[in-house]
């Protein structure tokens, strides 16, 4: 979401995505409530066994990367829950693989839920494979929105509401016989989860949006008023609106070149970004930054820990 809010600061006037980044940051700000109470309203699960629950679980197997709202790990079974909080009139239609909302008499196409958690179980399968292949992997959507009515509801799709995810997790634990896992395998599992835990990496935002990055305005931006333009005077940065000074203004601006522009900077892409003539003062600044240096081939790039 940062990244976001590095764009519209960032964003010349007049490309015309303004209203568009605005809409991305509100339902990704409606995401994340929608998630916190998912995994609120969990405090009120009570299983006859034991149970672990993650939040917001970041995992990577190969080049498979997902994010996951929320997982329950229980002695019978791992339950995946995806949180969706869209409000409006929603509709299912299971022959056509089609999901839509309708708000105010307008129809608008979202991508269907059911297909993100699916690919989701199939992830969890693969990933507890080798040390757990007997568990099962099942899960759920949870409707979180506090204003919607699902209108068309499937047949064939575990999507519930969240007032109904306490009943629906106990049911599907409750269905789940079978092999049962001892405390110690679970206490693996976790260990598990938490050993393979990573950062989620977006692409830049500029690449994903597909916005020309000329279109995106330079400069280090002042702490204080917000302006970008500030110049290195010293040691320092020194506001030309404001007169404020901050030593480490320009770490704020490498890191919303690496959320717009790139994933990696080299001495040159630091100076046109930050707006610094001197190689040496770039080379000092990146220096002392908390960043991974890379050699290859004579030249030297930065990028993230």
């Amino acid at each position: 979401m940062n990244g976001h809010f590095a764009l519209l600061n960032r964003l010349r006037d007049g490309y015309g995505l303004g209203d568009f980044i605005r809409e991305e940051i509100r339902k990704q700000e409606a995401g994340v409530r929608g998630e916190d109470r998912l995994v609120a309203r969990l405090n009120e699960l009570r299983l006859h066994g034991e149970f672990r629950v993650f939040s917001d679980v970041c995992l990577v197997l190969d080049d498979w990367k997902v994010q996951i709202d929320c997982l329950v790990v229980t002695d019978r079974c791992c339950i995946v829950l995806e949180s969706k909080n869209i409000s409006g009139h929603l509709y299912f239609n299971e022959e056509l693989d089609e999901f839509y909302k309708e708000e105010n008499g307008v129809e608008s196409p979202i991508s269907n839920p059911y297909f993100q958690l699916m690919r989701h179980v199939r992830f969890m399968k693969e990933f507890l494979r080798k040390t757990h292949p007997l568990m099962k992997v099942t899960g759920a959507v949870i409707m979180t929105a506090k204003s919607h009515r699902i209108m068309q509801k499937p047949t064939h799709y575990p999507i519930y509401k969240l007032e109904s995810m306490i009943e629906r997790v106990t049911q599907i634990y409750n269905s789940s016989g079978g092999t049962s896992f001892s405390g110690e395998e679970l206490e693996l599992v976790e260990k598990l989860l938490q050993e393979n835990r990573s950062d989620y990496e977006y692409p830049p935002l500029c690449e994903h949006y597909r916005i020309p990055p000329s279109e995106i305005r330079l400069g280090v931006e002042c702490p204080s008023c917000s302006e970008l333009g500030m110049r290195p005077t010293g040691k320092t940065w020194t506001c030309v609106y404001c007169n404020k000074r901050d030593r480490n203004a320009h770490k704020k601006a490498v890191n919303d070149y690496f959320l717009l522009i790139n994933n990696k900077i080299t001495n040159r892409d630091f100076r046109k970004f930050c707006m610094v003539e001197s190689i040496y003062a770039a080379s000092r600044m990146l220096g002392n930054m908390d960043l991974h240096m890379h050699k290859a081939g004579g030249k030297t790039y930065y990028t993230k820990k």
